[in-house]
């Protein structure tokens, strides 16, 4: 006996307008149009007939990872952080520690340490068997004459031992003699006999550094594409070949915490990628791009360090279904210098997502979705009008000299920290549903990044040390929503207050005057919130008693402050005021 076949009608345009105009209780769904900070629209509803589908034997090489047998095979590659800060022992440890746990690669941060250490941190690690990605900075020389040196004492060649030497002459204090520096390694002058002992990657491309420093999305990417023209342009005159340099040039991307812009971001970049290498000659599908994707690290906080987790989870989800080929993920509690069960958990959720959620066994998963496809175009085309502008200025190698990304790193990171003075970005853990602990200190690793949530964290930081008196004063004993959403500002600040009501109509004066200075009195404020008064009614008795305590300015009226465009800045500007009272 036959099942029987159920069908149900396709639903149109029309019929989800509906849903979600009623949804809405009859506002249209145009209001929940907004603009992200490039100025690219997101719209509530998208056609999916406006959506062109690929036919399924020509899949879109930005919709792939670089490898994509190797991804439906094996998942993308988990290439965990580790920093060369502490002695070599230690580093080697946690080094060790993360390959047993399951990772498949190291993204090793040299920091000031020697080069000559790298054996010591190394010490029986198989080279080849694991990815190793080195951020050496200016010592690369140095440290590929080490690598060479390990390589030819287990046999092997530079080639054999999947090293990824990770130089970007353009990322933030990078010294501009890198440029000439990776191509000579890329051409073997430099620890390789040619292009059979060259090491894997040479040039990895760090968007997710001028990320941490503010760049947009855009900007980011935008700036991906001109610093890779930038290197096609001085290898192809330094001669040589352009099918080198796509084969050693990588590139890394920040996974910010909204998982549907890490996926769009990913795809924007390679199509970016294709379109550079389609211009030099090359088959795009034939050079794909090797995207390594880490979440961003200028989203976390010291507040509520444990949301760093959630925003990590939906980061990750994002590259994972974007297609990055590696993903490298920090400790949750990475800004105060990360712990062991931080790393563990960083390194779990990638093995998760591979193993048990079989995303890593999944191609182009979110193919198809009207969304996804529309913020691809958006952002692909926005980033390569912003590649544009970079070139006819004179390209990426004239605006780093000019310091023209560190330029536009500043302005986005301005702006986004006036948005959150504005109430204009929410914040889970900080600013919306605030954590009470205490806030950890920043590790030196991290002092550089631009991070929105610093700003909050300073302010707590000042409310620990000198506790600021806030007294929220009422007519009358009368229930005031007011009250509980000022003490809920005053929590995003680590602050608290003492509420204090003045009588409303009394029988004998000078009794009840008397009462209420003594309470005023005992109180100190430095700081004073009118409820339900105006600063020119208040009582000239009380209004005196006050002026013994308060700080200038210090008596602000309720409804100045509540608006969601004020608290922040009241906040921080009451971090100000306090400073005076260290």
């Amino acid at each position: 006996m036959s099942s029987p076949v159920l069908s149900f009608p396709l639903a149109d345009q029309q019929q989800w307008q509906d849903l979600v105009t009623k949804a809405l209780k009859g506002v249209a769904p145009d209001s929940l149009h907004h603009l992200d900070e490039d100025g690219l629209d997101i719209a509530a509803l998208y056609q999916i007939d406006a959506v062109s589908p690929a036919a399924s034997d020509q899949v879109p090489v930005h919709r792939l990872t670089a490898h994509p047998a190797q991804r439906l095979a094996y998942g993308w590659r988990v290439c965990q952080p580790v920093e060369a800060d502490a002695a070599p022992e230690t580093v080697n440890a946690a080094i060790l520690d993360e390959l047993a746990g399951g990772a498949t690669g190291i993204y090793l941060n040299l920091g000031s340490a020697a080069a000559t250490q790298l054996e010591q941190m190394l010490h029986d690690v198989v080279l080849g068997a694991a990815d190793i990605v080195l951020d050496a900075g200016p010592h690369v020389g140095d440290a590929l004459a080490v690598f060479a040196k390990m390589a030819r004492g287990q046999g092997k060649n530079l080639s054999d031992i999947s090293l990824d030497l990770a130089i970007d002459p353009f990322a933030p204090q990078a010294d501009a003699a890198l440029l000439a520096e990776g191509l000579q390694i890329m051409g073997g002058v430099i620890g390789g006999a040619g292009d059979a002992d060259i090491t894997d990657g040479v040039f990895r491309l760090n968007g997710w550094q001028w990320h941490n420093h503010g760049l947009s999305q855009v900007q980011e990417l935008a700036y991906l594409l001109a610093a890779a023209t930038q290197i096609f342009r001085s290898g192809t005159e330094a001669g040589l070949p352009a099918e080198l340099i796509a084969r050693k040039t990588s590139m890394s991307v920040a996974l910010p915490a909204d998982m549907f812009d890490g996926i769009a971001k990913c795809r924007a970049l390679r199509r970016g990628w294709a379109g550079l290498v389609t211009a030099l000659g090359l088959r795009a599908d034939s050079y794909p791009l090797h995207l390594q994707a880490l979440p961003s690290m200028r989203m976390f906080s010291l507040a509520d360090a444990d949301m760093n987790i959630v925003r990590t989870t939906t980061a990750l989800l994002g590259g994972a279904m974007g297609g990055a080929d590696m993903m490298t993920a920090y400790a949750h509690d990475a800004l105060t210098g990360g712990s062991a069960m931080g790393r563990r958990l960083a390194r779990m959720q990638q093995i998760m997502m591979i193993e048990e959620s079989g995303l890593g066994r999944s191609l182009d998963a979110a193919g198809g979705a009207a969304f996804i496809e529309a913020r691809t175009e958006a952002l692909a085309a926005a980033a390569w009008a912003g590649f544009q502008d970079i070139e006819a200025a004179g390209g990426a190698a004239v605006a780093q000299a000019e310091q023209r990304f560190a330029a536009m790193a500043e302005a986005a990171a301005r702006r986004r920290d006036q948005q959150l003075a504005q109430g204009k970005l929410p914040l889970l853990g900080i600013t919306v549903q605030p954590d009470s602990k205490p806030v950890g200190d920043l590790a030196p690793r991290w002092q550089t990044i631009a991070r929105p949530a610093a700003v909050i964290e300073a302010i707590r930081r000042q409310s620990a040390k000198t506790p600021p008196r806030i007294l929220i004063l009422q007519q009358g004993d009368a229930a005031d929503p007011r009250r509980e959403a000022i003490r809920r500002v005053l929590r995003i600040g680590g602050m608290s207050a003492v509420h204090l009501t003045l009588p409303l109509a009394p029988v004998d004066a000078v009794t009840v005057d008397a009462v209420t200075i003594d309470a005023v009195t005992m109180a100190r404020p430095a700081i004073v919130v009118l409820l339900d008064l105006k600063i020119d009614r208040l009582d000239p008795q009380v209004r005196a008693q006050l002026d013994h305590s308060i700080l200038p300015g210090g008596i602000f009226e309720a409804d100045d402050i509540l608006p969601d465009t004020a608290q922040i800045a009241w906040l921080i500007k009451l971090a100000d005021m306090t400073k005076d009272l260290d």
